[in-house]
């Protein structure tokens, strides 16, 4: 692997294990944004890996949509669950983003779905780094 996709792979799989930290915690807004973060950054690490580009986007969704570009289908439930993984991008952070504290709008239910979701990410990534 490239040096600059194994950096991307590490960064992901840490945003990982912070997010499963954070849900034990109780910091479910938290969490959900790891989780987000490590599906961006396993996807990063496969489009540089695979596609030698870096498109310079936030979305999960984009990502996704940019590796089929280069012959890596995602099944159809991985593409829900980046669309779900993307609203946490904003909506975990910021008060204007979802009308209140984040932590009102986020609980074990939403965070266990994150992480469910995000390791999806990780092992279509490791699938395809394999």
């Amino acid at each position: 692997m490239q040096p600059d996709a194994e950096w991307w792979v590490r960064a992901g799989e840490r945003d990982l294990a912070m997010a499963v930290d954070l849900e034990r915690l109780q910091y479910h807004e938290g969490a959900a944004f790891h989780c987000q973060q490590a599906a961006e950054k396993l996807l990063k690490a496969l489009l540089v890996r695979k596609a030698q580009t870096l498109p310079r986007t936030h979305s999960c969704v984009e990502l996704l949509e940019t590796t089929a570009r280069f012959g890596l289908t995602a099944p159809g439930p991985l593409v829900t669950a980046v669309r779900r993984l993307d609203r946490h991008y904003v909506d975990s952070r910021y008060p204007n983003g979802v009308g209140g504290a984040p932590d009102r709008f986020y609980d074990a239910t939403i965070t266990a779905e994150a992480i469910r979701d995000a390791q999806d990410v990780a092992a279509f990534v490791r699938g395809h780094l394999a």
